[in-house]
């Protein structure tokens, strides 16, 4: 569960850098009662500046973007038929929070060598969706 904190909490400085190395993830500020800043460690800010790269490297294909609860679903077919995957969310962390979990959106991609095999799962997976 993400950490969200007003922004006088940062007022004591020794406290949250402790926290964001403990957590090792990100630490939401709130000001007003709305996201206002996001603090971390440099370890974390620079893990997910790798993991965000991913899908940008060459031999890396967009097989398609999913609501929260389909990209569960897809993201355990994947897993179960051996094909790495890197499921990144279409908002981010903080747009995320502001507009809501179920307005996010996540995008798979897939090696380009197991794209058509990821794709046949996929389409078999989402065909039924757009009739329903």
């Amino acid at each position: 569960m993400p950490q969200i904190r007003p922004i006088t909490d940062l007022r004591n400085t020794n406290e949250i850098s402790e926290l964001c190395h403990a957590k090792k993830e990100p630490i939401f500020i709130t000001k007003n009662g709305y996201g206002d800043l996001v603090v971390m460690s440099i370890e974390t800010y620079e893990s997910l500046m790798s993991i965000s790269a991913v899908p940008q490297t060459e031999g890396m294909c967009l097989l398609t973007e999913q609501s929260p609860v389909w990209a569960g679903v897809l993201a355990d077919v994947l897993t179960q038929n051996g094909i790495p995957f890197v499921k990144e969310s279409s908002l981010g962390a903080g747009m995320a929070l502001q507009a809501g979990p179920m307005l996010e959106s996540f995008r798979f991609f897939v090696p380009r060598a197991q794209f058509d095999a990821a794709k046949d799962l996929s389409d078999s997976l989402f065909s039924g969706e757009a009739e329903a």
